[in-house]
């Protein structure tokens, strides 16, 4: 039962990402385009730490359905709304993300197997 919950918690949290990068930001007196490629990092690092968690893929299953689904909303960008356009470099941020959370990932499991 717990499994199923992570699996729903994932798959909520991937869908509300996806209306987030589908929407336009209108003016709240942030400027959020300045930072649109940390937040691509950043989001996509949470999601491949969501996906890793709820899912325990293989490594390279997880890196192939992150750069997929960047690559969706890249297209979802371009194709689905008038405000924003597919762009290389956010598709980087977001493959930068993933591997940011698996080095991160790693290091803390061979930090907690030489602390045993």
């Amino acid at each position: 039962m717990k499994r199923h919950l992570y699996h729903a918690i994932c798959l909520l949290v991937f869908t509300a990402a996806t209306f987030g990068f589908l929407t336009e930001v209108k003016s709240s007196g942030i400027n959020l385009n300045s930072y649109d490629k940390h937040l691509h990092f950043l989001i996509f690092f949470c999601l491949t730490a969501l996906l890793q968690w709820s899912y325990k893929p293989k490594l390279w299953q997880a890196v192939v359905i992150m750069a997929a689904y960047g690559v969706a909303i890249e297209f979802l960008q371009n194709y689905l709304t008038s405000y924003r356009r597919a762009e290389l470099l956010d598709w980087v941020a977001d493959i930068l993300g993933v591997a940011a959370f698996y080095l991160c990932y790693v290091a803390v499991k061979a930090w907690r197997h030489r602390s045993r």
